[in-house]
């Protein structure tokens, strides 16, 4: 009795959370996705990712020179460097917020950006937010050294299997493959 009264409450809060997303629901203003984009400090983690980015970019450049120069010079790699800052000035940051604003007004109505800012606005959402940081990158680091202990075997697998589908298709073709 009680697991069936349980089913048709979450039937029936499920339905009402089904018409709430639906037609009649308030659409988010661009006031409102900018506001929980401020609180969620959505700029200043843009601008972390934007920094990751150019800072691969140079270390990519670097080993691109270095493949051609084989004992740069620090003012060499200093001009590499300038190249890159040069190319990452003027990342358009404002447009590409401009662009995420309404995919966020796709996915979320009037009421859900209010109840997350309430949520974030709390104690335990501001917490969330200075701990995230710190959690991301030890949940990164644990999963790099999963990922790390993982490829060989999974690379292993990955060949193993290639080389099987090309044998296979060069069968079904009458070809010989190359040798292993």
């Amino acid at each position: 009795m009680r697991k069936a009264l349980s089913l048709i409450i979450l039937g029936v809060s499920l339905a009402a959370v089904a018409l709430a997303q639906g037609a009649g629901a308030e659409a988010a203003s661009k006031e409102d996705i900018l506001r929980f984009m401020d609180l969620m400090q959505l700029r200043a983690r843009m601008d972390q990712l934007v920094a990751g980015m150019k800072q691969g970019m140079k270390v990519g450049a670097e080993a691109g020179f270095r493949q051609k120069i084989a004992n740069p010079t620090p003012d060499q790699l200093e001009a590499i460097d300038k190249l890159v800052n040069s190319a990452w000035q003027d990342f358009p940051l404002d447009e590409l917020i401009d662009a995420i604003v309404p995919i966020y007004q796709r996915h979320l109505t009037k009421a859900d950006v209010g109840a997350i800012v309430a949520f974030y606005s709390s104690p335990v959402g501001q917490k969330l937010l200075r701990e995230q940081p710190a959690m991301m990158a030890e949940g990164m680091q644990a999963g790099q050294e999963i990922m790390l202990r993982k490829i060989p075997e999974l690379t292993g697998r990955l060949n193993t299997e290639v080389a099987k589908l090309a044998d296979q298709e060069l069968q079904k073709s009458g070809q010989k493959g190359v040798s292993k």
